[in-house]
Formats: C-alpha cells, sequence, structure tokens
C-alpha cells in the first residue's frame, strides 16, 4: 500500500508541532531557546567577522611585502640595460622571508628573467597578462593580484619601465601567503575568542536580566495561579503589566475564598436560628470525639426536641412557630457552657455537645436546666404559652465512639423520653437498641406477613347477662410467625401505627370480619354483632367512613351487625373531629363503643356528646369487683353514669363466677372474658354458636384448660387493627 507523501509530510509536521509544543511550554524554555538561539548567531556572525577580518589582513600584508619587493625591481629596473641583469636583484628579493618567487617578464607576457627555474620562457595568465597581450599594458606603477596563479596564491604583478632599453616589462612577486597566514592566526583566534566569551557573557546577562524582571515574576504568577491563591509569597512586584495582572489575580483569589468560606459558613448554618445545622453538628461531634480520644474524657450529646410544635404552626401560624424556635435557640446559647456547641438539626429539634464531663449526672443536670428553661412561660404577642421539651441523651465512649452512632443513640434516648412525656430526660440504654432492632425486625416481618396472608382473626364472645345468650363477638387479630409463634399484637400494632401499616392492616381486619359474620349468617346462625378496634390513626382519617361503607356493601353485611372500638383516651385527641367522625359512622347505622373506659380521665361533657351505644368497663376494675372490698364502686357509678346517658355498659375481663354474679347484681348490660368465652378462630367459634348458644356452660369448662393463655390474650385483647 502506497503512502500520500502529502499526508506523510502534514503527519511529521504535526508530529514536530506536537513534540515542540511538549517541549517548550513554559516561559523559561522558551526565553532560553531564543537567547541560545541569538547567542548562536550572534557567535556566527562574530565568526563570519573574523574570517573576513582575517582575509583582509592576509591580503594587505601581502600587498604591502609584494609593493616592498616591486619598488626594489622598479629602482633597479632604471638602472638595468639588459632583463638579464634583473636576475640579481630578483635573487637578493626573494632572500626576504615572507617573498618566495620573483620574475620578469617582456612585453609578450613571457617570463625572461625568475629566481624560480620553472618560470623561464612561460607565459603569464591572468587579467592583467590579457590585457597586454591585446596592447593594453599595466601601468607602470600599478600593482595587481592575479588571483589563482601559482600554487600558494598571493601573486602580483605590476608594470615597469626599462628607461636605457627603452621598453616596459611586468614583474611579477610571489609572497609567502601561508607564513603570513600563521602569523595572523593567532591573532584571529584570540579575537574569535574574546567575541565568543563576549556574545556568551552578553547573552548571560541578559538572560539574568529577563530572568529576573520577566520569567521569574511569571513563574511565581504561576506558581500563585496553581496553588489557588494559597500560601505563596506577595507576586504582586511594581506597577508594570505583571504587577497590575499578578494583583488583579490576587484579589479574585481573595474574592473566590471569601465566596467559599462565605458559602461554606452558609451550609452549616441553620438561617433561622443562625445556630449550626445537623452537617454543623456533626462535624463539631467528630472533632469532639477525636479530642476526647486523644487527652481522655466524656462527651455529652443532647437533643432537645420541642413539645406539639406542630400545634403552634397550626394554630397560630409559621411566623409564631419561627419566634418560638428563635427564643429556643436564644435560651439554649445563653445557658451553653464554655465549650458546649448548640445546633439545629432538625425542625424542633435542637442538638448540644456537652464537653468536659465527669459523669452523665452532669449531662442530666444540664438537660433538666435547659427543658426548665425551654418550658418557662412566655408571651408571643398577645397570648401566653408554656412550651414543653423532652431530651435525649446518650455519652462518649460508653455509648459509641462514632458520632453517627451517638446521634441515633441520642435519637432513641429522645424516642422514649417522648414517650414518658413533657419534660423526660432521658438517657440511653443498650435496651432502646435492643428495642429498636425488634421493632424494625417486627416491621419487616409484618409486611412479609400481610403480603403472604398470615394474619388471622380470632373472635371473643360476648353474652348478655338477662338471657345468657351470645349477643356478639370482638374480632381479635392473631399473627402467629412461622419462627417466633403467636407475637402479641401489643407488640405489632403500635409498630403498625407508626409506620402506616395500620392503614392497610385496618382495611383487612373490616373487610374479614364482615365476610366472616355475613358467611355465619348464610349458615344460619344466630345473627350477632361483630366488634372491630379501630386505631387512632383511623380515628383521623377523612376516608374512614366511606372504607366502612363500601366494605359493607361488598360484603353483603347490614350496618347493625358492625359496631368499631375506640379506646377512651383516644375519643380525648382531637375532641371534636372525633365527634364529627363518630357521628357519621353512627348515621350509618354502626354501634360505636368506648373500650377501657374509666381510664382516660374523659370529660362528662364531652361523653354527653359522643354517639356511642355501648361503654366497656376495664378489667382493672372488674378484676377486684368480687374481693369483699370497695372495688366495686367505681362499676357501680360506671354502670349507672351509662345507663342514666341510655348506653349499653359491657364488662370485660370476667373470668369468675363471683365476678359474673357481682356484675348482674350491680345491672351490667353484657360480659366479655374468658368465664364467658376465650377468643376462638372463626371455625371454633361456629361451633361455639352453633352449639352452645348460651356460652356459658362450655366457656366454664374451657376455663380451667385455657388458664395458661389467659395473661397474653386478655393483654392482646384490646389492641386491634
Amino acid at each position: 500500500m502506497r503512502r500520500d507523501p502529502r499526508a506523510w509530510a502534514r503527519a511529521c509536521a504535526t508530529a514536530l508541532q506536537l513534540r515542540f509544543k511538549s517541549h517548550f511550554v513554559s516561559v523559561r524554555a522558551k526565553v532560553v531557546s531564543l537567547l541560545t538561539l541569538v547567542g548562536g548567531v550572534l557567535i556566527a556572525v562574530s565568526g563570519a567577522l573574523t574570517v573576513y577580518d582575517f582575509n583582509e589582513a592576509l591580503r594587505a600584508q601581502m600587498e604591502m611585502r609584494a609593493v616592498g619587493a616591486v619598488d626594489v625591481l622598479t629602482l633597479a629596473a632604471r638602472r638595468a640595460g639588459s632583463l638579464e641583469e634583473m636576475e640579481p636583484v630578483l635573487s637578493a628579493i626573494t632572500g626576504a622571508v615572507t617573498i618566495r618567487d620573483a620574475a620578469v617578464a617582456g612585453e609578450d607576457g613571457r617570463v625572461a628573467v625568475s629566481s624560480h627555474s620553472g618560470w623561464l620562457g612561460q607565459g603569464l595568465r591572468g587579467a592583467a597578462v590579457k590585457e597586454a597581450a591585446i596592447g593594453r599594458a599595466v601601468p607602470a606603477g600599478t600593482l595587481r593580484y592575479l588571483p589563482g596563479y601559482g600554487k600558494h596564491g598571493g601573486d602580483f604583478i605590476i608594470g615597469i619601465e626599462l628607461p636605457r632599453l627603452g621598453k616596459s616589462a611586468l614583474a611579477v612577486v610571489r609572497v609567502d601567503a601561508d607564513l603570513l597566514a600563521e602569523r595572523i592566526s593567532a591573532q584571529a583566534w584570540t579575537r574569535m575568542m574574546w567575541l565568543t566569551i563576549s556574545v556568551i557573557l552578553a547573552v548571560l546577562t541578559v538572560s539574568m536580566l529577563i530572568h529576573r524582571v520577566v520569567v521569574a515574576p511569571i513563574e511565581a504568577l504561576r506558581r500563585y495561579a496553581e496553588a489557588g491563591g494559597g500560601a505563596e509569597a506577595d507576586v504582586a512586584g511594581p506597577d508594570d503589566e505583571i504587577g497590575i495582572v499578578a494583583r488583579a489575580l490576587s484579589d479574585s483569589f481573595q474574592a473566590k475564598r471569601d465566596g467559599e468560606d462565605r458559602l461554606e459558613r452558609l451550609a452549616a448554618t441553620d438561617g433561622l436560628t443562625e445556630l449550626g445545622n445537623r452537617s454543623f453538628f456533626k462535624s463539631r461531634l467528630g472533632d469532639e470525639i477525636s479530642r476526647a480520644e486523644r487527652h481522655g474524657g466524656v462527651v455529652g450529646v443532647m437533643i432537645l426536641n420541642l413539645d406539639n410544635f406542630k400545634d403552634i404552626n397550626d394554630t397560630l401560624g409559621h411566623d409564631a412557630g419561627d419566634q418560638v424556635l428563635r427564643r429556643t435557640a436564644d435560651i439554649l446559647k445563653g445557658c451553653r457552657r464554655g465549650e458546649d456547641v448548640v445546633a439545629r438539626i432538625g425542625g424542633d429539634e435542637f442538638g448540644v455537645i456537652v464537653t468536659d464531663i465527669k459523669n452523665a449526672d452532669d449531662v442530666l443536670q444540664l438537660a433538666s436546666r435547659l427543658v426548665r428553661a425551654v418550658s418557662a412561660p412566655f408571651r408571643l404577642g398577645t397570648q401566653e404559652l408554656t412550651q414543653g421539651a423532652c431530651v435525649g441523651l446518650t455519652l462518649y465512649p460508653q455509648d459509641g465512639r462514632d458520632a453517627d452512632v451517638l446521634v441515633k443513640n441520642a435519637d432513641l434516648a429522645l424516642s422514649r423520653a417522648k414517650h414518658e412525656g413533657s419534660g423526660a430526660c432521658v438517657l440511653y440504654r443498650h435496651e432502646l437498641h435492643l428495642r429498636a432492632i425488634e421493632r424494625n425486625t417486627i416491621e419487616r416481618d409484618l409486611r412479609v406477613a400481610m403480603a403472604r396472608n398470615e394474619l388471622k382473626l380470632f373472635y371473643q364472645p360476648k353474652i348478655d347477662m338477662a338471657t345468657g345468650r351470645v349477643t356478639g363477638a370482638e374480632a381479635l387479630i392473631r399473627w402467629r410467625h412461622e419462627e417466633r409463634g403467636f407475637i402479641s399484637p401489643a407488640q405489632f400494632i403500635p409498630v403498625a401505627e407508626r409506620t402506616g401499616l395500620i392503614v392497610p392492616l385496618t382495611k383487612w381486619v373490616l373487610d374479614e370480619a364482615c365476610r366472616q359474620n355475613r358467611e355465619w349468617q348464610e349458615l344460619g346462625l344466630p345473627k350477632i354483632g361483630v366488634a372491630v378496634n379501630v386505631s387512632a390513626v383511623d380515628l383521623k382519617r377523612t376516608d374512614l367512613t366511606d372504607t366502612i361503607a363500601s366494605t359493607l356493601i361488598r360484603r353483603g353485611l347490614s350496618p347493625q351487625y358492625l359496631e368499631l372500638e375506640v379506646t377512651e383516651s383516644m375519643v380525648m385527641q382531637d375532641v371534636d373531629v372525633v365527634i364529627g367522625t363518630l357521628r357519621r359512622l353512627r348515621g350509618l347505622g354502626l354501634g360505636i363503643g368506648i373500650d377501657d373506659f374509666g381510664t382516660g380521665y374523659s370529660s362528662l361533657a364531652y361523653l354527653k356528646r359522643f354517639p356511642v351505644k355501648r361503654l366497656k368497663i376495664d378489667r382493672t376494675f372488674v378484676s377486684d369487683i368480687a374481693d369483699g372490698r370497695d372495688g366495686h364502686v367505681i362499676p357501680k357509678v360506671i354502670i349507672d353514669l351509662a345507663h342514666a346517658l341510655g348506653v349499653m355498659v359491657v364488662a370485660e375481663g370476667v373470668e369468675s363466677a363471683d365476678q359474673y354474679d357481682m356484675l348482674r347484681d350491680l345491672g351490667c348490660d353484657e360480659v366479655q372474658g374468658y368465664f364467658a368465652g376465650r377468643p376462638m378462630p372463626a371455625a371454633e367459634f361456629e361451633v361455639f354458636l352453633r352449639n352452645s348458644p348460651a356460652g356459658r356452660g362450655i366457656a366454664q369448662i374451657e376455663a380451667s384448660a385455657e388458664t395458661a393463655d389467659r395473661t397474653a390474650d386478655d393483654a392482646s385483647r384490646g389492641s386491634a387493627a
């Protein structure tokens, strides 16, 4: 395959250009290359001038020697009567050191007499001889150079007059050019050496000057630019171009550093409270941990959370909420000690790093002081408020040696503090971590169980005390884990509420309870109502009424056979909203029951407004009703109050005949418990409902056999999906 010569030439040119650029990119390299080139040119010019001067000096020396010899010949020619008389003179002339040969030729150009025997009879060559041959003789006294004549060069010719002979002749003198060149060359080499040294010194001087004035400032400017304006010498020189560029570059880098510092401060600062943010908090915590690790010591991590802060935003507006946050930040900054760090790490959460402490008591005292300061009454506009708070605490190195671990442990402690209530200060314990792991495990397994339909409903009967007949049942959710066995609803229902799984779980319980009740009715069994527990999360949902209505329609169940049970403490949260929801549900024809009545401190004014059908006396009051003391007082008051309001009463947790008889004497309407019947799967409850309408005899037989199960089932009876 033939290569295109032009393409090959372009490729070579490109390669040379790239190679040149790769080697000559810096100013220093370019200046050195330029000065080297200039020095080389100057040395070459010096050499040419030396050679020219050498040739001119040699020519001058040869002419001077030739003129001397010619003068002697001219003088001898005036006295000579023939050309042969000139021979002794020629011999005398050639005796000089620098004259090699001499000769006299006639007008025809042929040598007549000569100090060199080989010249005799030969014709002369050159322009002067040609002029003589054509009748133009060399003028007398005119010395001419014969180039190329002879072996050594340096031949000169001159016309001389022979007065006594009446004619003219040509005199030829050969100067020893080699000898004269040897004498002059030493001077030429000396001159060349000094010129070269002078050029080198001049180039070096100019190079040093350029380096100091141009190259060094530019290189310093380059280093300054590469360092990004870091710790570098002052590159701003005099007010020349480089100095102006250097100052402009320095100002640019300073502006850039100021901007980066400002952005870094903004990135690490909370704009509302001007405290550090979460990233700043974790960074400083890492620094304090490193310091404590080097010098020993304890570091406390505190997370403070404001109670019900969302209510302030919802009721007073976000501007009021911002004022509360700024007030809290000011309080924390005012209460901190010298080296303590305060930051806002969340919406209504503040973090405090406590240093120079000896033990946990120091941190707890500081936390209590902060909570008291934050909880002090204050005026916000025209209103006087009291903002509560709680604190989670953890310590380095006892609870962790990493910033992320310590913050996580403080969050766990804070979660426990929120559960204990306003003003709580909880120190992290390992059990909190185990509980968190347990909750995460339950959440994961619960999702799997719901996807695999592993949850089941058990039904516990309610007995009418007047007739002894089964009037209803409470649907209780059960979860049998394939590895851990039965898991109590008291464990997984709170997890479901916290993670949002309670919503699909409630829908499933409602649907399954309605389906099962409709199936029992189609089998000809007595029509009873089934009660389903709903959580506070369900009760606040706006679509709860529509969900229940669509479930009843889909399963073909009359609303009178479905009852919802809510706890007393639940209905006391957002009372007006809850009352509206309960009235809509009651309007569908559903029965509403209040569970665990007597434990939630209900307001009697609100109780009159609740559209409830049943009140359930909590088991804690039923357990003491037959002990012969005053255990019957509270159940009696609840029963009389409910009957006065036109509400039925159900006593739960009935486990003995004495309790049953006492409740009947007090006027209780229905009972529920192991004495009446334990929670049973759907198939077993169907047999119970079919064969034992009263349910009491079977309940007594089963009570002794199921005594070991009562505690777990009773604990979960009040929990539901």
